[in-house]
């Protein structure tokens, strides 16, 4: 039967009290290799596809391990036929698996989520409803006029969504500034996600170390009395979002 891999961490790391279970309600288990473990469960690749109830589980043994250390998170479905295809990842990437490990060592990350304004988008968008209703007016009898009135229409279009465009990119990164302002002194590193015209959520993820937790709520509880715009804290969680090393490192060879 193959293995489902949850994480990597550092060996020897004792045991989780009782016996902790995984997808499928299997039993997790380490395999260690030069100084490092990883977490495996045996499992069906029919029980693989993810649903609500495999991804819980499967979050839960990551947080279970990250609650003791260090971890670096493997992507959900990263399965290895045989425990030696995980010590053969842990011999090729070793090294940086352990850089990683010692970077997210006694940290958690926090998530926040700002809900921006959404920006005036369908008055702008070129050939849109706004464009329409200009275009749709009296034509001018002269063919060449109808065209010349068309192709002005258009660029005009253009440039308001432009500008708009413009508008809408320092709105949001004014917005990540106050954020990560507010917390200055409270994280390590920070990565944003940018939002988007239709969904003007605004992602921004922070590494905090452990001890500045409780800070960074009192500080996030500060900032929702400040800035206009909807927000929302969660955390504390296993690092995700800072294990950004490439494919190789959070894929399980084929």
């Amino acid at each position: 039967m193959s293995c489902l891999f949850y994480c990597v961490c550092r060996h020897p790391k004792s045991e989780l009290p009782g016996s902790l279970l995984g997808v499928g309600g299997r039993p997790v288990y380490q395999v260690a290799h030069r100084g490092l473990s990883v977490a495996l469960s045996e499992i069906g690749l029919a029980d693989l596809d993810p649903d609500i109830p495999r991804v819980k589980a499967y979050e839960q043994v990551v947080l279970s391990y990250h609650r003791r250390g260090a971890v670096v998170p493997m992507r959900y479905g990263c399965v290895v036929e045989q425990e030696s295809q995980a010590i053969q990842l842990l011999e090729e990437h070793g090294p940086r698996y352990e850089t990683l490990l010692q970077e997210l060592d006694g940290c958690v990350e926090m998530g926040l989520r700002v809900l921006l304004p959404s920006g005036p988008w369908a008055a702008v968008i070129p050939g849109g409803p706004e464009a329409r209703r200009e275009v749709a007016g009296p034509c001018p009898p002269d063919p060449a006029a109808a065209a010349d009135r068309l192709g002005l229409t258009y660029l005009t279009a253009r440039k308001a969504h432009y500008a708009s465009q413009d508008r809408w990119t320092t709105d949001y990164r004014q917005a990540a500034e106050r954020c990560r302002e507010q917390f200055t002194g409270l994280y390590v590193k920070c990565k944003t996600e940018a939002p988007s015209p239709r969904l003007p959520l605004l992602s921004l993820y922070f590494l905090v170390p452990r001890p500045a937790v409780e800070s960074f709520r009192q500080a996030f509880r500060q900032l929702t009395e400040t800035e206009s715009a909807r927000l929302l804290l969660s955390g504390p969680w296993p690092p995700y979002n800072f294990v950004t090393a490439g494919p190789s490192l959070l894929q399980c060879p084929t």
